[in-house]
């Protein structure tokens, strides 16, 4: 499993309007992509078991991009702000990389078709946000159709950690637990309790 380095510039916002408990974007956007080393990874259990390091030459793409902005007069930028400081980053990666496993059930593609970045400060937008962007260049449809079913995936996300039997996370759910280089103790809760409260209830509740 590669490191990849990811920067995002954002060319051009076609529209904005809140969506989903943040206020979502829809931009073209370049990408720029270096892997800077992989991963060693234990097989069956996911584990990292360590890196190595690797020289290739940096890519560019231009395509397209669903940005959830977490402002924080939304539900999803006020559950991000509850959060303690430490666990804000970790806990929105590893919420891309539960939307990049649950959202190609709802958009009919590959996880390797859509790409996640986070920023806890976007140099762009000024604020925490999390970039869903197409694979190929130019795009292919997949950040619209995201924008236009991002309720039904957050909540399919949600769904997952909450059914997921593992205890601080695993491949199938929000990702296996770094004791060695996270700072938080329990990820999934961090998750979980991010999640639930964006969200605004569990997917087993009425409306």
């Amino acid at each position: 499993d590669a490191v990849v380095k990811r920067d995002i510039k954002v060319l051009m916002e076609d529209r904005r309007a809140p969506a989903g408990g943040v206020v979502t974007a829809l931009s073209d956007v370049l990408v720029r992509m270096n892997v800077a080393k992989f991963k060693k990874i234990r097989f069956q259990t996911h584990e990292n078991i360590g890196y190595g390091e690797i020289s290739l030459p940096e890519e560019e793409m231009h395509t397209r991009a669903a940005v959830l902005l977490f402002d924080s007069a939304t539900s999803g930028g006020a559950a991000l702000a509850g959060l303690p400081l430490e666990q804000r980053m970790p806990a929105v990666a590893r919420i891309g990389g539960l939307i990049k496993n649950v959202a190609p059930v709802f958009l009919l593609c590959d996880g390797r078709d859509i790409g996640v970045a986070e920023r806890l400060r976007d140099p762009h937008y000024e604020q925490p946000c999390l970039y869903v962007y197409d694979s190929y260049p130019g795009g292919i449809g997949l950040a619209e159709a995201f924008l236009d079913r991002i309720d039904e995936i957050l909540l399919a996300a949600l769904d997952l950690v909450l059914r997921c039997p593992c205890a601080e996370g695993c491949p199938s759910c929000v990702g296996p637990r770094n004791a060695e280089e996270e700072i938080d103790t329990d990820p999934k809760a961090a998750v979980e309790t991010l999640l639930s409260a964006w969200v605004g209830k569990h997917p087993h509740e009425s409306a």
